[in-house]
């Protein structure tokens, strides 16, 4: 079962694509469209920092793609797997956990355990996981209970008023 989240405050329009919005419940198109959107932060955080905006896809066969893309994948799981137990670990939600940092961190262990004996790599994990404090991010602020305001633009070149011609 995926939990949504609930938007914050009243709902007081919606803009869709459908065709006939009207036939479906709000409620309904509210959590679709948290799905989505949670679906494309994902695909960002995967395509931006964990493949730095790059094709990585070296393959020429269709199964060689199919095994990339799987290993992408997983390793994405598996860093946000080590972010939750990070999370927990600080009492922490799992989204106050950065992850392009969280990615780094992980990244750079494993390059030190590539050396080491397999049975010293749960002691790493607890280590790993202790330096997730540091990529513990601050809590949002609350919006300002105002609403946003247009400043004044001053024009770039001051301009003469015209003499009135009697």
């Amino acid at each position: 079962m995926v939990l949504i989240p609930e938007p914050k405050g009243e709902i007081k329009g919606f803009i869709t694509s459908l065709e006939c919005p009207i036939t479906y419940p709000l409620k309904d198109i509210v959590n679709v469209y948290w799905e989505l959107w949670e679906i494309e932060q994902s695909y960002g955080e995967l395509k931006q920092g964990q493949l730095n905006n790059q094709a990585v896809l070296r393959s020429q066969k269709v199964e060689g793609i199919y095994q990339e893309l799987w290993g992408i994948l997983i390793s994405y799981n598996l860093v946000r797997l080590e972010m939750k137990r990070m999370a927990e670990s600080h009492d922490v939600e799992p989204l106050r956990i950065s992850f392009i940092n969280a990615l780094r961190l992980i990244q750079d262990e494993f390059l030190w355990c590539s050396g080491r004996t397999p049975g010293t790599i749960p002691k790493k994990l607890q280590n790993l996981r202790e330096n997730g404090k540091r990529l513990i991010l601050p809590k949002k602020r609350k919006r300002k209970p105002f609403p946003r305001q247009v400043l004044y633009k001053a024009p770039r070149y001051p301009h003469k008023k015209r003499a009135a011609h009697c």
